[in-house]
């Protein structure tokens, strides 16, 4: 999964809110690309990814999480709403919800212990 998952990450860093459709429902997608920032790290930092294979993969998409979803005053947009249909939401900077938050903070995590070995 973890391979075919960094196939299909976008050249800006984040993944689509429709992974084989990125037309579909185009644009930023935060809470998303935070979750699966989160697990490449959690998988490289406890020995389960290999860091030759997937470290750009994470460089990418945590200069997309910090770079664009990190407004500057310090909220997280681009955060796809709840819903069934991720075509029927608009998402935009000041887009944001509470797991969005939760998801960029567990890649944050990640990456300290990352930068830290």
């Amino acid at each position: 999964m973890a391979k075919k998952l960094a196939e299909l990450q976008l050249e800006e860093g984040y993944w689509s809110r429709s992974l084989m459709d990125t037309d579909y429902a185009a644009g930023y997608e935060t809470s998303g690309t935070a979750f699966f920032t989160y697990g490449y790290l959690w998988g490289i930092n406890n020995g389960y990814l290999s860091e030759a294979d997937y470290g750009k993969t994470v460089e990418k998409s945590w200069h997309y999480l910090t770079e664009t979803a990190l407004q500057e005053n310090g909220k997280i947009g681009y955060v796809q709403p709840i819903g069934e249909n991720a075509g029927q939401h608009q998402v935009d900077a000041e887009t944001t919800s509470n797991f969005g938050v939760g998801a960029f903070l567990l890649a944050a995590c990640e990456m300290y212990k990352y930068l830290d070995k």
